[in-house]
């Protein structure tokens, strides 16, 4: 892979080289300085050596025109692909970016192009010689440098453009290339070999992860490439010039050699795999508690995370009625800590003893509502039979002799309070919740197995909508209930939360049945808690150090917390963000928003992200709890926690609605019909009329081709009259 340098200078004119002083050096026109001057005060030279380029390359660089030093930043000129001529296109490197100021700047209105280091001979170009494509220009620099040939992309996906209309084309649709860069659509990288080589970061970032396996599947299927895949070690030596750098030419080309070819179906089979799931954060937790659920993962041989998600449904529980967080006051945002959680897992994954766990806790605050009750019985079936005297004692007397005011007054009926419940019916609930109000409590759902509340929802073909129901009271709204059989009619505030486990394919039958897609919303409330955790297979006395002499200080905390509720349940606490934590939240809610903006994110993630920012505030108060729970101020670090919870659940989420293509038989539909008819291409329309019984409507045929494109089937051609999707085939 030897590059064939031209223009190389000579060490005499490096040492007379001179330039002229750039901006912010207190530079007059005209003034030039030597290149120790150049090398001492230059943000331009330390930033490229940092890469390894050496002085040679920057300063043939500068001599030509495609570098300028500008003090605070430079700027680089991208040469053409084909020729030695330098183009309109550049990219500008910041030393200090302002806040919300990326690093680099590019010209705006412009497509992307491919950077060629000027040291690459462009018949390298034309000749199918194989050759590298990296992200980021001073890489491929470094790397022709040192003698291998080598390109760069500006970005991730920046192998893209905005679709334009083609001049051979009518208006109905786009050409196959209109959102591919001229650099790669012009046909110079047909039937080669091409190493695709970014940071070994990729690996742990989805996103890149994702955009460079889509960009090999477009080059395998449009381009008719042999793509390979180098994967840089982890380590400092991230990208190919630290690599290099660090480790020398030698090391890298063996990491070249050993590059692996990599198919369409390859491809697809890693893309539609599950992404590598997030660690649940359990630093959120203050120490103790952090060794606890350690301690139990260890004695259960569970998942950490099912443990912890079971410690703030725990919390978020009792807390449930009585507790609330004023988000903005000045918008009158308030969030009750209502959590809707699914522990997801296989029968061996130990979702019943987790559950259980929490379940132990909240049973005892149960039998004290219980035992609360029993007097209140007791004293109401007094109160009863006094009634009843009363009335017979009415009775006998006279007309003349009965006092209107004296008219005896029915005790009101009492029902039993209780935290927790498995019977989810919405009359069966009614006795509960007039129970709770008197406590200002709430009351769960929490159940071993969601698959009998999942599909109870609608039972009632008549008169009653308890999926609306339960859709309402994630937000604590104020609703009727109407069973005209049961002659109820009530209005309340109704709040639940809800837990308990389902395995992955019950998952896909029930709450994912219908294809994954946003309908009403219920999909996005819930947190999906994933575990990839396999048992150890060893007993607790296997583990030294392991007990759990620590369990109370759990327990302590939801006595402690329960118990001040019942000293004045008739004070209902409302929380509040400090100014530093309103900063933070605020901060969150506005990238959230710009996630939302983003065209590469489908209209259920965007709707998922948005009841984030929910909880984000649900989860602040919840953990506060575990800290000060007294005090009504919420700080920043707790916020922060919150956050990073948040962070966990999208991971889940996405996780979830990237699954195998075989988990949406709405997808392999798609792909069946494609391969049948040996169809290059189809639109959202196309595709529901196909089978407008299976796809419902033409957004769930858009959801099903957007996320074949995500998984290397194709990709989406976006444009104002609409998109369609190109099929690449499997």
């Amino acid at each position: 892979m030897l590059v064939q340098l031209k223009g190389v200078m000579k060490m005499t004119e490096l040492k007379n080289f001179k330039y002229m002083k750039p901006y912010g050096l207190d530079a007059n026109f005209g003034d030039e300085i030597s290149l120790e001057e150049a090398e001492n005060n230059s943000f331009l030279f330390d930033d490229w050596a940092n890469s390894g380029i050496n002085k040679t390359t920057i300063c043939r660089y500068i001599q030509g025109g495609y570098l300028e030093d500008k003090g605070e930043s430079w700027k680089l000129n991208y040469p053409d692909l084909t020729s030695n001529q330098i183009t309109d296109y550049y990219e500008i490197r910041l030393k200090n970016p302002k806040e919300g100021q990326g690093k680099y700047i590019k010209p705006k209105g412009q497509h992307s192009r491919l950077f060629r280091p000027i040291d690459l001979d462009p018949e390298i170009i034309f000749n199918k010689t194989p050759i590298i494509i990296t992200e980021g220009s001073k890489k491929a620099i470094k790397a022709v440098q040192e003698g291998f040939n080598c390109l760069s992309l500006s970005g991730v996906y920046n192998w893209k453009q905005k679709p334009q209309k083609s001049d051979t084309q009518d208006n109905e649709w786009l050409d196959y290339f209109s959102d591919i860069i001229p650099d790669f659509k012009n046909g110079i990288f047909e039937k080669r070999i091409i190493t695709l080589a970014y940071d070994s970061d990729m690996w742990h970032n989805p996103k890149v992860k994702t955009a460079l396996y889509q960009l090999a599947a477009y080059l395998i299927s449009e381009q008719n490439v042999v793509v390979k895949i180098l994967k840089m070690p982890d380590g400092d030596a991230k990208g190919i010039d630290d690599f290099l750098l660090k480790y020398g030419k030698e090391k890298f080309e063996e990491l070249v050699n050993n590059a692996s070819v990599v198919s369409l179906k390859d491809i697809q089979s890693e893309l539609a795999d599950k992404k590598q799931l997030a660690k649940f954060p359990i630093s959120i937790f203050p120490k103790d508690i952090q060794k606890l659920i350690i301690n139990i993962h260890k004695r259960y041989d569970a998942p950490i995370e099912y443990i912890a998600c079971v410690f703030l449904c725990n919390i978020s529980i009792i807390i449930c009625g009585h507790y609330s967080i004023n988000v903005k006051a000045d918008s009158n945002w308030i969030e009750f800590p209502i959590l809707w959680l699914i522990l997801i897992g296989n029968p061996s994954q130990k979702k019943t003893p987790c559950l259980k766990f929490g379940k132990d806790i909240l049973d005892k605050f149960d039998l004290y509502l219980n035992e609360l009750y029993s007097r209140e019985y007791l004293e109401y079936k007094y109160a009863m039979e006094n009634y009843k005297r009363k009335i017979e004692d009415r009775k006998k007397k006279s007309k003349d002799d009965c006092d209107i005011k004296e008219i005896p007054q029915a005790p009101e009926e009492v029902h039993r309070a209780r935290l927790t419940t498995q019977n989810i019916t919405t009359e069966s609930l009614y006795d509960i919740i007039k129970a709770n109000n008197t406590y200002s409590l709430g009351v769960a759902i929490y159940i071993d197995e969601l698959l009998f509340l999942l599909n109870s929802f609608n039972q009632y073909k008549k008169g009653g909508n308890d999926k609306q129901y339960f859709l309402q009271s994630w937000s604590k709204l104020k609703q009727n209930i109407v069973r005209k059989s049961h002659k109820i009619d009530y209005t309340v505030d109704v709040g639940h939360n809800i837990v308990g486990g389902i395995q992955p394919k019950v998952l896909y039958q029930t709450l994912l049945k219908d294809g994954i897609e946003s309908t009403d919303g219920m999909i996005e409330r819930w947190l999906y808690c994933c575990s990839d955790y396999l048992e150890k297979g060893f007993l607790f006395s296997n583990y030294e150090h392991c007990d759990l002499k620590e369990t109370n200080i759990f327990q302590k905390l939801c006595e402690e917390i329960f118990y001040d509720i019942f000293s004045d349940y008739t004070v209902v606490k409302e929380y509040y963000l400090s100014e530093d934590a309103q900063k933070i939240f605020i901060d969150y809610y506005n990238k959230i928003i710009e996630k939302k903006k983003s065209s590469k994110v489908n209209d259920l993630v965007k709707s998922y992200l948005q009841k984030q920012t929910n909880y984000v505030a649900r989860f602040s108060l919840i953990i506060h709890m575990f800290y000060d729970y007294k005090n009504p101020i919420i700080s920043a670090d707790i916020v922060r926690k919150a956050i990073n919870v948040s962070y966990y659940f999208i991971n889940c989420f996405l996780n979830i609605i990237n699954n195998k293509v075989d988990a949406n038989p709405l997808e392999d539909l798609a792909i069946s019909y494609l391969k049948t008819k040996n169809i290059k291409d189809i639109s959202p329309t196309k595709l529901f009329k196909t089978n407008e019984n299976k796809y419902k409507s033409t957004d769930r045929a858009k959801r099903v081709l957007e996320n074949l494109a995500q998984k290397g089937y194709g990709r989406i051609i976006k444009a104002s009259n609409g998109v369609k999707f190109v099929f690449y085939g499997c």
